[in-house]
């Protein structure tokens, strides 16, 4: 895929492809920009900066922009669940673009930003538009030659915690006064130092000069220039609502300028989907689902042969019965709408707990009982292998400075200027491995208050961070952390035997935080990948008995002791928001792609233990609790 705006020259900045006698006229080749379906979505979403060859950056438009007219049917995709909670009526691939016969010709439009750029040889500045070309220098071509310099684009950008993004201030900081007709500046960069002091500013209309020392500092832009709500992705230059937050100077590739909102759903088999755990108990008996099946009429089962079921079982009324017997018959796929994510994954949970589907459907969990995984059982309730998955990742907003998580936040930038009934969206296949922890085995870890007293700080902290930010605070508990970093382990350990990087893999986690009542106490480690590494079962092959066993206790092995102790095992805090304890990238971190939280809220302590507090461990009392 390709930039639909802001077409450039072939060549260098249009050189003429001849060669003595008359300068040939410069080839019009359209350039090249590719970029991949899936970096679509992140890191190269809507609002992102992406770097292409040639000296060129430029962002991914809004969605208003995207398709002249509606998308072509086979980009649509549906994921009725997703759609239900996130209130769209469906999702769209980003298109493919090709250049053969009956390939798509529909490109993502992207549009130019940074807006100022400098000559490499001469240093003169030049802002262009969000829509024009890349510029080039008129000061300084080459002598005997009849084509220009191609101008760079600057390598700082001033954002916001409101999620916007503008160039930066540069007259402003420098304290020029002059007009766009008459300023002339210079971008000097390495003349007297390798720091931010060597690169100076300056125009030689007013004869003002200024470094680039301190704009890096928080705070740095408060008295120059206020945020103006630009949004370049929306073709606004300048906000159309005024902004408070004050702007921080970046780097243009800097990591906190784009953090990507993705949104992800495991596809449930339609059966599932509309009944809830009553309902589904009451149906998977064979005696009563031979009843109401054999009293169905064409394919729909009165309301009234589910009356007598509806009085002896509370909590369950005859609609909801005859709706979800008639959803069983039909294979419908309707959908129970869900208020939280909790909800949301805990129609995941139950479907992975209880195994689901064929080897031609989407979804395909075998499931295993713990007691065949030997010493495990005490801890292992049961083992889901999840030969086939299918996974729709969604992008519904993006972020600047922090990563945010909740779509309703008024720092989370919209995709489009009008209200659209689509989101982009890829669907990604794989397959994977999910367990289930025993309850009552996590009841007695908890029982002495040694885990919970343990990271009571931590979660204390992370919450007071959380509330200085005017996010709501989270209830996790040392459970929670526990099961993220028995997921991170794995995923360590897997790497070595099945044959992924760590990249590949990714964790989704399954633990009520907001209802104590219904308990979930599991994770699922799967990978669902679009590029070449594909999904071959190696994945799978590692959760089977007599391997499984083996792949925990090197996992554990590897956790409990780390190459950079006693300094990370003691460690008081550590990562993003102070959220960690026993954690680095020599034990348990991962890849950023491979967390939901970020590698955050972790502390393998609570797998294996202290040298000091061994019982702090949900695996402790085990012989390789300190191997190395």
């Amino acid at each position: 895929m390709t930039n639909r705006f802001a077409r450039g020259r072939g060549g260098r900045g249009g050189r003429p492809a001849g060669g003595g006698g008359a300068p040939a006229a410069p080839r019009r080749i359209p350039r090249r920009r590719p970029v991949r379906r899936g970096q679509i979505i992140s890191p190269f979403g809507v609002g992102a900066v992406n770097d292409f060859r040639n000296d060129e950056a430029l962002m991914c438009a809004g969605l208003d922009r995207w398709f002249p007219n509606a998308p072509d049917i086979g980009l649509c995709i549906s994921e009725e669940r997703l759609q239900a909670r996130l209130g769209c009526s469906h999702f769209v691939k980003p298109p493919d673009f090709g250049e053969g016969e009956g390939t798509s010709k529909v490109k993502i439009p992207h549009v130019r930003f940074p807006l100022w750029h400098y000559c490499p040889h001469c240093f003169r500045m030049e802002k262009t538009t969000l829509f024009g070309g890349q510029p080039q220098c008129d000061g300084c071509a080459p002598q005997g030659k009849t084509w220009k310099r191609r101008m760079i684009p600057v390598r700082i950008v001033a954002i916001c915690e409101g999620g916007h993004i503008e160039d930066f201030p540069f007259q402003e900081w420098i304290g020029c006064s002059c007009t766009a007709a008459d300023r002339k500046l210079f971008f000097k960069a390495g003349r007297s130092a390798a720091s931010l002091a060597g690169i100076k500013i300056s125009c030689t209309a007013c004869d003002r000069t200024r470094s680039l020392a301190g704009a890096f500092e928080e705070g740095a832009l408060t008295s120059v220039k206020t945020c103006s709500g630009a949004q370049p992705w929306l073709g606004r230059e300048e906000g159309v609502h005024s902004c408070q937050h004050p702007l921080q100077t970046v780097q243009r590739g800097g990591s906190n300028v784009y953090f990507p909102i993705v949104t992800s759903s495991i596809y449930i088999p339609p059966s599932r989907l509309v009944e809830s755990d009553v309902v589904r108990n009451i149906l998977d008996m064979p005696a009563i689902w031979q009843q109401l099946s054999s009293a169905s009429v064409n394919g729909t089962v009165p309301e009234a042969v589910c009356l007598m079921l509806a009085a002896v079982w509370p909590g369950v009324t005859a609609k909801e019965l005859a709706e979800a017997a008639t959803a069983r018959l039909a294979g419908k796929q309707s959908v129970i709408g869900v208020d939280s994510e909790e909800d949301f994954r805990r129609q995941e949970y139950e479907v992975l707990c209880s195994g689901a589907g064929s080897a031609e459907d989407d979804l395909f969990v075998e499931r295993a009982d713990g007691s065949e995984y030997g010493w495990l059982d005490r801890f292992v309730r049961r083992v889901g292998l999840v030969r086939k998955l299918r996974e729709t990742r969604v992008h519904v907003g993006f972020s600047r400075l922090m990563p945010l998580t909740d779509r309703s936040d008024p720092n989370v930038q919209p995709l489009s200027i009008n209200s659209v009934d689509w989101l982009p969206a890829i669907e990604v296949r794989g397959e994977g491995i999910f367990v289930e922890l025993r309850e009552d085995a996590i009841d007695e870890w908890l029982a002495d208050g040694k885990a919970a007293a343990r990271v009571a700080k931590l979660i204390s902290e992370y919450n007071r961070k959380r509330r200085e930010r005017q996010l709501a605070p989270r209830l996790i508990d040392a459970r929670f952390i526990m099961i993220q970093t028995l997921a991170h382990a794995l995923i360590k350990e897997l790497t070595f035997t099945c044959g992924y990087g760590s990249s590949s893999l990714r964790e989704r986690l399954y633990c009520n935080l907001e209802d104590p009542q219904r308990r979930m106490n599991g994770f699922l480690v799967y990978t669902a990948s679009g590029d070449s590494e594909g999904t071959l079962g190696g994945l799978v092959a590692q959760g089977a008995p007599k391997r499984f066993e083996r792949l925990v206790h090197d996992a554990l092995a590897r956790a409990s002791w780390c190459s950079n102790d006693p300094v990370c095992m003691e460690s008081p805090d550590g990562g993003a928001f102070s959220s960690n304890l026993a954690a680095c990238h020599s034990c348990v971190l991962l890849p950023e792609p491979s967390c939901e939280e970020g590698n955050r809220l972790l502390d393998r302590a609570l797998l294996s233990g202290t040298v000091d507090d061994p019982d702090v461990g949900f695996f402790r009392d085990l012989p390789f609790r300190w191997a190395q």
